[in-house]
């Protein structure tokens, strides 16, 4: 994996631009960030990781400067995971199929090989479970020296980690459809528990949300994209009809609709955002009723919280918008 050292603020066109609708008056800044079709993000401390698995570059770009802090050439053949150590990283190639430590200079410290592709992988406790086709699954510490291994009954679609438990999920199987790592699988009635947060295994698919604290399974609707959790209520967008949901983790609370199918969605201080892929829309509310529309990029899939507004990262323009308020 090389670094290339840029005169990174070159590669950054900034255009500004104001838009005021119905309540508030929105500034929008967009950014081009040199990396497409990043569908796996990940953020750490401001920074955030874009990863380019098909033309295999990453790229660490700082949100608050709108700086690009490190760019790599190459990082593999096919990475769907990075994790930050900070003064190094580790890299999970789906298809290498390898796991690989590296330097921030692009060194490849130590590289695990694996003979079947690898099919999720997740950190937990300091150390990270790399599970393979099959439902074979090896644990790492962040030197890479192996701490176990171990097989799931079946071969899991997903591995997570929750409350200290790591455990695997299975895609339409009539048996079961989870099984924590020590445990026998248990079937739940989920068709396709696909997403974590916080305390609920979401039934994409299916459009059931299951609290694993409490074990109550929720109805909503089918085709749910994405959920997020502000510490005490839960909002979970659902693509079939449009609607969002809030839930306090027992109950639906509440339920709105907006004029684009939803993709993802926070909330960011008193206001709920939610984007729309297909659309290349934002929008925004604080109550559901007035719903705010602003453009995006092309196929916006993420939104990163600011101080005093929130960005979104649109895949195939490469940009991140920039939202305040």
């Amino acid at each position: 994996m090389q670094r290339t050292k840029l005169t990174i603020i070159l590669l950054l066109t900034i255009s500004l631009f104001s838009i005021a609708q119905i309540a508030q008056a929105v500034t929008i800044e967009k950014t081009y960030v040199g990396i497409k079709y990043s569908f796996r993000n990940f953020r750490t401390n401001g920074e955030v990781i874009f990863i380019d698995p098909f033309g295999k570059k990453m790229a660490v770009y700082e949100l608050a400067t709108k700086q690009i802090l490190a760019f790599y050439n190459y990082i593999g053949n096919f990475v769907v995971e990075v994790y930050d150590l900070k003064n190094s990283y580790i890299t999970v190639d789906r298809t290498g199929p390898n796991i690989s430590k590296v330097s921030l200079a692009g060194e490849a410290l130590k590289t695990v090989k694996f003979d079947r592709r690898i099919q999720g992988s997740v950190m937990n406790n300091g150390n990270v479970y790399v599970l393979l086709e099959g439902g074979q699954f090896y644990v790492y510490d962040t030197d890479l020296k192996q701490v176990s291994s171990g097989k799931f009954v079946g071969s899991p679609a997903y591995i997570y980690a929750w409350n200290g438990k790591v455990f695997g999920t299975y895609i339409w199987n009539d048996s079961y459809d989870i099984e924590f790592i020590g445990e026998e699988p248990k079937d739940l009635g989920l068709t396709t528990p696909s997403l974590l947060v916080g305390n609920l295994l979401i039934d994409t698919r299916g459009g059931q949300v299951y609290n694993l604290e409490t074990k109550k399974t929720i109805k909503l609707s089918s085709y749910i994209s994405s959920a997020y959790f502000d510490g005490q209520n839960y909002l979970i967008a659902s693509m079939s009809n449009s609607k969002v949901y809030t839930l306090n983790g027992e109950n639906t609370i509440s339920s709105f609709q907006v004029p684009y199918t939803p993709t993802a969605i926070a909330k960011v201080g008193e206001n709920i955002v939610v984007i729309s892929a297909p659309y290349n829309k934002v929008m925004i509310t604080t109550d559901g009723k007035n719903i705010e529309t602003y453009p995006t990029g092309e196929y916006p899939i993420e939104i990163f919280k600011l101080n005093n507004g929130f960005a979104v990262y649109c895949s195939d323009s490469g940009e991140v918008y920039y939202y305040y308020f």
